[in-house]
């Protein structure tokens, strides 16, 4: 008795998760790629700040425009994960007006047979 209970416990809880994650995957995937571009954009910046600081065979003005190479690479990564953003909510926006026609249908048809 207490397994069955247990069990049908586990099975809500993944179910809610389930759900969630359904409910939330492109808010949290945004969220973990933002998170892993800016730690990426961060540890660059650091190197952009020593760069003063580091002998290497390139001259600092090779060093300084590799950095701003990848700053320019990050930066069009997020302006494409903005597009990819716009087109998410633009298509929640559509389903939502599609919604919306559908509940006015309904509603008009129901009042055109209780005028009857």
């Amino acid at each position: 008795m207490k397994l069955k209970d247990l069990v049908k416990k586990l099975q809500y809880l993944d179910h809610k998760t389930a759900r969630w994650l359904m409910r939330h995957f492109y808010f949290t995937f945004f969220q973990l790629v933002l998170l892993v571009v800016f730690v990426f954009w961060f540890r660059n910046l650091l190197d952009v700040i020593d760069i003063s600081f580091h002998r290497t065979e390139e001259t600092t003005i090779e060093a300084s425009l590799h950095s701003m190479n990848v700053n320019s690479t990050i930066v069009c990564v997020l302006l494409l994960l903005n597009s990819f953003w716009m087109l998410y909510i633009l298509n929640a926006m559509q389903r939502l007006a599609n919604l919306i026609k559908d509940v006015s249908y309904n509603i008009n048809r129901l009042r055109a047979e209780r005028k009857r």
